[in-house]
């Protein structure tokens, strides 16, 4: 006589379980920790039928697009740094330009030129890295700058944004699947209440029911198979035509 088949499924569960919480680092969660123990000793169901799996589940987080959020954010802070360096430029010009015009002005006190006009030419006095144009054109380039940082760092931070609400929608998928697995599970170990009664017996009838109808259309099949079949007259009749047929020869 074989033996009869040895349940091991609370073993697959408890082995699920421990995988998953390896998967997404939390294999060190109390809950996750005592329930493993519990289902790989098949002991205190029960008790642990009574706690939600997916209320008591830790909630995994994901690193999925981590790194690109973190660059966007150091590209973030460049960006709202580099704003203001322009006006920084530009006023550390006009004190460059200021303190070389006094300058000239001592040298050549009946010159007629005026400020914009010797920060625009330096008259030798003013390096031409501090005149008017070439800090124009270095403010130019900066700014340039920051409207090509916002628009890498709205697209990095979209891009971010998307690939961790995908990572995040499978992890609460495995994690809502693997609840629903223990729920199952622990259903039928629930200790034997009025309303665990009740649900029992509505699965229990539910099963006969689908039995009942099972079995019905098996009667019916094996009902026509047997109307197939030729009654004993019919048998008797076609063994006379035969026993004629050889009489005859």
């Amino acid at each position: 006589m074989a033996k009869p088949r040895k349940n091991t499924e609370h073993l697959e569960l408890a082995q699920s379980l421990s995988t998953w919480g390896r998967k997404y680092k939390v294999n060190d969660d109390p809950y996750l920790v005592a329930f493993t123990e519990a289902l790989s000793s098949h002991r205190d169901l029960a008790m642990w039928s009574t706690l939600d799996p997916l209320e008591y589940l830790p909630q995994p987080e994901t690193d999925e697009g981590a790194r690109i959020i973190t660059y966007n954010h150091f590209l973030t802070i460049a960006r709202n740094i580099l704003v203001f360096v322009p006006v920084a430029l530009t006023w550390d010009a006009v004190g460059h330009a200021t303190s070389a015009f006094a300058v000239y002005v001592q040298a050549n006190p009946n010159s007629v030129t005026n400020f914009l006009e010797f920060w625009q030419n330096g008259f030798g006095v003013l390096s031409q890295s501090w005149t008017i144009g070439h800090i124009a054109y270095l403010d130019f380039l900066l700014i340039g700058a920051v409207i090509a940082l916002t628009m890498v760092t709205s697209f990095l931070g979209k891009r971010g944004q998307n690939i961790r609400a995908k990572a995040l929608k499978i992890v609460d998928s495995e994690r809502l699947s693997i609840g629903l697995s223990l729920a199952k599970f622990l259903f039928t170990k629930r200790a034997v209440t009025p309303t665990t009664l009740n649900q029992n017996v509505s699965t229990s009838i539910q099963n006969l029911n689908h039995a009942a109808k099972a079995l019905e259309k098996i009667t019916l099949s094996l009902e026509k198979s047997v109307k197939a079949f030729p009654s004993n007259k019919d048998v008797l009749a076609e063994l006379k035509q035969v026993r004629t047929r050889l009489n005859l020869q």
